[in-house]
């Protein structure tokens, strides 16, 4: 063989391990997602899908967006993690409430049948904003006790369809969540005097409801230029006092 043979033969053995070697170390490409519906939902005139069950002793409907604000697979992104989280719901509503291990007694102690149902109702809004998708879900659940109770589930997504907590859409701030604490419980307090008639309010405030803990403002979107926090009954007031809707300029919290 002559050299110039070898230095051939030399050259196609360093492209077939170069190759290999690339091949290798390259990570294996992300599958496409999926657009498989978690909830087998029907479509609505609006354009929404519902999902419904009604069996002997419980009724369940819920609403979700056939497509989100987001395009591609962001949507798809978006819309699965939506899914999946009612779905998670639904399944705790119906695990909580034990309907497969109904006896006989128990379906006579509490009346149920005919109209006297638990019930479980999902409903959203979508807000739009430059950076976000958000939805937020006010949901009501009745188990026949004293009363019916209500409470709420939101999404904000980014343009990849990723969820975002409010640590991200205010983390430029270091200390967002105390002036966050700060500006909602004035707010709640105006509301709550606005609604009673008083300016006296000694023990009709929860305070640890309001205190600066994320948990307590987990529920926002973001409306626009406008960050808008929900709190449910029993958090910062009796039940009869209902829910609270707070909106503050989002650049009064950056």
């Amino acid at each position: 063989m002559s050299i110039k043979q070898l230095l051939a033969a030399l050259s196609v053995l360093a492209a077939l391990v170069l190759a290999f070697w690339f091949l290798r170390v390259q990570p294996p490409a992300t599958p496409p997602l999926s657009d498989t519906p978690v909830l087998m939902g029907t479509s609505t005139p609006e354009g929404d899908y519902y999902y419904v069950e009604n069996a002997p002793y419980y009724t369940i409907d819920a609403y979700y967006p056939s497509r989100t604000a987001l395009e591609g697979s962001a949507d798809i992104k978006a819309r699965h993690t939506i899914e999946q989280r009612l779905a998670d719901r639904i399944a705790e509503f119906k695990q909580n409430s034990n309907f497969d291990a109904l006896t006989a007694e128990d379906i006579k102690i509490q009346g149920l049948g005919g109209d006297r149902k638990y019930a479980l109702a999902l409903e959203y809004k979508a807000y739009a904003s430059p950076s976000y998708a958000s939805y937020r879900y006010a949901i009501y659940e009745d188990t026949l006790g004293a009363h019916p109770n209500g409470y709420y589930l939101t999404f904000v997504f980014d343009k990849e369809g990723n969820e975002v907590q409010l640590s991200q859409v205010l983390g430029s701030n270091p200390n967002w969540l105390e002036e966050l604490s700060l500006l909602v419980s004035n707010n709640v307090t105006a509301q709550l005097k606005a609604r009673t008639g008083t300016d006296d309010l000694s023990g009709a405030v929860f305070a640890e409801g309001l205190s600066p803990k994320v948990q307590n403002f987990e529920n926002f979107v973001v409306d626009g230029d406008t960050l808008a926090i929900f709190i449910p009954p029993y958090q910062v007031a009796a039940y009869a006092v209902g829910a609270f809707e707070v909106r503050i300029p989002l650049a009064d919290l950056r």
